[in-house]
């Protein structure tokens, strides 16, 4: 990509500080790149607390770098390139490696609607009949976010899971008009419900002999079961900022979009195929057509970024350089393919640059979903070592007020205690004294009815900045007590206080009005009650 700058000062400056012209990745790394993306991995690693790590360099001849970082689990087992991680996202590029195929023998078509191979897919006229592939690919379906993480705690483990996943999302209207990009994993989910309805096997067997086989990704497993036995590394959450060993459901039903597992190593392998027209080893997965229209963007959601067939593409900035030639000023930009997956406790990204003919794979047992940014730049961090360049600092792009959610759901938590005691606190001060109850209505509104609203308005309070994060739902709601156990335990213990307190202090409150705290006097209460 090349674009001209008519500011020729800024050209000139930039061509005493701009760095040496980008280097492909050429046969094996040199002794000192070798080096410097371990240390720039390693610091990295420690910076965020991650337990283990793998991370893989391809260019055309192959595997240029495969090592391992830290443990993969907490009895002190060592991470390797072949260690299978849970890669989230970056399943869909597998699937979209299965959909090429079918589109390519001609048993799909791109352009057709899912309503044409799967008659119950909508009813004939409605939106969800007119979902084509394409939009499938693209995210361009009308269903939102929320719509493919409705089932993420979801452990059905039937032959019919992902079907009846997709049934779901069938039967539910759609969020948005068709044509409109939000990304969601119910795209890919029904996609791989199609591999299966169009080649007449299930989504596991076609993957494995068509995708996985081919591209001998002999430790990439399609169960839990299978990956576990392989040495699956354990992922880790941070609790409270600390990382734990904790375990996420494993959801059949979005196997195609993000429960795949796989080994930095095994994913190297797609990208030495893309790297390579198509082919691993000497075997055709695609041919070159097919391969090279997997990078080709389906939909642009800005003027900058095109998304499509599970990869992001945009110009890769930071690996740019000012150039002054006969026609003036110029900029090359590299141009970037990427995607990255994040479980609650795994954190993955692949990219590619295909014409410096570099891959980079990075694979971690560690996450943070309120804090994700950092975990998504080892990989680019990596490519620009290889182009020459230093490798960035790790900077936060977090929104603070996710950044921080734990923060201030403790203070929250003390808050709402602190108010909760003091009310407890006057309420036994009464209860001793008969004579300092509060006299008279207005009194016990202003001493009582005041601080009960204060303790609503804190809860309903936290209720709404919790709503900022996610649609508040049954799912979801059930879907943050599971994978975020901390912050989960925050909002148990924010709503329990609250509405607890609320529920016993409106019953007393009640009571003293009963009473007859009407101003002519002070309340006389028998022994044991308040």
């Amino acid at each position: 990509m090349r674009l001209i700058s008519p500011l020729l000062a800024l050209a000139l400056a930039a061509l005493v500080l701009a760095p040496a012209s980008p280097a492909a990745a050429e046969g094996p790394l040199t002794d000192k790149q070798a080096q410097d993306v371990r240390d720039f991995v390693r610091g990295a690693l420690d910076e965020l607390g991650v337990p283990g790590a793998a991370v893989v360099v391809v260019d055309p001849g192959g595997i240029v770098f495969a090592e391992g970082f830290g443990s993969a689990r907490d009895d002190g087992t060592p991470v390797t390139p072949q260690t299978p991680f849970h890669v989230a996202s970056l399943s869909k590029q597998l699937t979209s490696i299965a959909v090429m195929q079918l589109i390519a023998s001609g048993d799909l078509s791109l352009d057709a609607t899912v309503h044409s191979y799967i008659d119950w897919f909508g009813g004939s006229g409605s939106d969800t009949a007119r979902i084509t592939v394409r939009d499938l690919l693209a995210h361009t379906s009308g269903w939102s976010g929320e719509q493919g993480l409705t089932n993420r705690i979801d452990e059905s483990n039937t032959d019919r899971t992902i079907e009846e996943n997709v049934r779901r999302l069938a039967a539910e209207p759609l969020k948005h008009p068709i044509g409109q990009f939000e990304y969601s994993n119910a795209n890919f989910d029904a996609l791989g419900y199609l591999v299966a309805v169009v080649s007449g096997v299930s989504y596991e067997e076609y993957m494995t002999e068509h995708v996985l086989e081919p591209l001998q990704m002999t430790h990439s497993h399609l169960s839990d079961t299978e990956a576990r036995a392989d040495g699956l590394a354990q992922g880790h959450y941070r609790f409270f900022g600390i990382p734990i060993a904790y375990d996420i459901p494993f959801v059949r039903g979005s196997l195609p979009s993000s429960f795949i597992a796989a080994s930095a190593e095994d994913l190297g392998h797609v990208l030495i195929a893309h790297l390579n027209d198509g082919i691993y080893e000497g075997e055709e997965v695609l041919d070159a057509s097919s391969m090279a229209a997997l990078r080709q963007p389906l939909t642009y959601p800005d003027p900058w970024n095109g998304y499509g067939w599970g990869w992001w593409s945009y110009p890769f900035w930071d690996a740019g350089e000012l150039k002054v030639g006969a026609e003036g000023p110029s900029y090359d930009v590299p141009v970037i393919l990427e995607h990255t997956g994040g479980h609650a406790t795994y954190a993955s990204a692949m990219l590619l640059l295909a014409d410096e003919g570099i891959g980079v794979v990075v694979l971690m047992n560690l996450q943070d979903d309120f804090a994700s940014s950092r975990f998504y730049q080892l990989h680019k961090g990596v490519a620009m070592i290889l182009l020459g360049r230093d490798a960035p600092a790790l900077v936060s792009y977090d929104d603070p007020l996710g950044q921080y959610a734990r923060f201030i759901g403790v203070a929250w938590v003390l808050v709402v205690a602190a108010l909760v005691a003091w009310s407890v606190r006057r309420y036994r001060r009464w209860r001793r004294d008969p004579g300092s109850t509060p006299r008279g209505r207005r009194a016990v509104v202003r001493r009582m009815v005041l601080p009960l609203l204060v303790d609503a308005a804190l809860l309903a309070g936290f209720w709404l900045l919790l709503s900022t994060h996610s649609e508040i739902s049954g799912p979801a709601v059930a879907r943050l007590l599971r994978l975020s156990p901390d912050v989960g335990l925050i909002v148990a213990l924010v709503t329990t206080i609250a509405l607890g307190w609320a529920v016993i202090g409106t019953i007393w409150t009640v009571r003293l009005l009963r009473r007859g705290a009407t101003g002519t006097g002070s309340v006389r209460t028998s022994p044991g009650t308040p």
